[in-house]
């Protein structure tokens, strides 16, 4: 079964079915292989597949002798909008050397998948709308990510030159890369930083130089690309420690519709109003929690609350005499 490809034999069958009588000559053009690989197919639809195929030497062509349907699973319209929702989410892989592999694998869904299970491009955004907008970088990065994605597969060290945004400062650093992850629109990777010591994540489009060295290393067995991701509150990883907050009356309602993060604890008062307990990074949680304004307060911990209130002073004197 090796040998025979799904979407080549519904194609030859396609092609069958239109009553133009293919020879194995077209038919091999049109796939790019060779007349001796089509003879097979055709066998293989016959013998194996119950397809009413016969030769007419008069046509010099192929064509069926009765109405048949190629044994295909029809696409339902929830595996029709779920494909949608994917190839819309496969565009985060542009500009990286894995967009012409996402290209070529839509194109051969259409191609195989039966023309009466499939809604035009139009129709599928009249139906629904996924709200995704990724951040789009202006650095191009396909180089970059496929020097990274290589040095994954062959386990082989990395020297970077590398801009860190907080401390303002380019520094030089080899890294064994672990693996490559998307948060919103923008490419990492995670990676141990020999120059530090720790495991660390690092954006793509802050690479300023990169370089595969000959040393190789070995990923950690303890070390599971999910669990780690799912640590941090939103993408920061180290320093967590629980963080409590009192949402009023008015925001909980919003706040227990969602699940934020898989340490998260809700206790309900008798006011409406919840505390919101859960493990994370408190410099990358303070940004969410600025963002719901007097409607939040922080409890613990301490160094956060200061935090808040000094963030807070700066603010009103950014505003004082408007």
């Amino acid at each position: 079964m090796k040998r025979f490809t799904l979407g080549r034999l519904f194609r030859i069958h396609q092609k069958i079915r239109s009553g133009t009588f293919p020879s194995v000559a077209e038919l091999a053009r049109d796939e790019e292989v060779s007349e001796r690989t089509i003879k097979r197919d055709i066998q293989f639809l016959k013998e194996s597949m119950g397809a009413p195929v016969s030769y007419s030497r008069h046509e010099k062509g192929y064509y069926y002798t009765k109405i048949w349907d190629f044994p295909f699973p029809k696409l339902s319209a929830g595996e029709i909008l779920s494909l949608f929702i994917a190839t819309h989410l496969l565009k985060n892989f542009k500009d990286t050397p894995l967009s012409s592999s996402v290209e070529s694998l839509m194109k051969k869904i259409e191609r195989v998948a039966p023309e009466e299970s499939i809604l035009t491009s139009k129709e599928v955004e009249m139906l629904l709308s996924v709200g995704f907008q990724p951040i789009k970088t202006k650095k191009e990065i396909g180089e970059i990510f496929e020097i990274i994605f290589n040095g994954i597969r062959e386990r082989k060290t990395l020297k970077i030159k590398y801009y860190t945004i907080s401390r303002d400062k380019i520094t030089e650093r080899k890294v064994n890369p672990y693996h490559l992850y998307n948060f919103e629109g923008i490419w990492y990777f995670v990676g141990f930083c020999q120059l530090r010591g720790e495991i660390r994540d690092f954006a793509l489009d802050r690479i300023l130089e990169i370089k595969t060295l000959k040393e190789r290393f070995n990923i950690p067995k303890d070390f599971n690309p999910k669990d780690y991701l799912e640590k941090a509150w939103r993408i920061y990883k180290g320093g967590e420690e629980e963080i409590v907050l009192k949402f009023d009356r008015y925001e909980s309602r919003w706040i227990k519709e969602r699940i934020w993060h898989k340490t998260q604890r809700i206790e309900e008062l008798k006011d409406g109003s919840i505390i919101f307990k859960v493990v994370a990074n408190p410099e990358e949680i303070k940004r969410w929690v600025i963002g719901y304004g007097s409607h939040v307060k922080v409890l613990k911990p301490k160094s956060l609350v200061k935090e808040i209130k000094e963030d807070i002073g700066k603010l009103s004197k950014i505003y004082e005499g408007d």
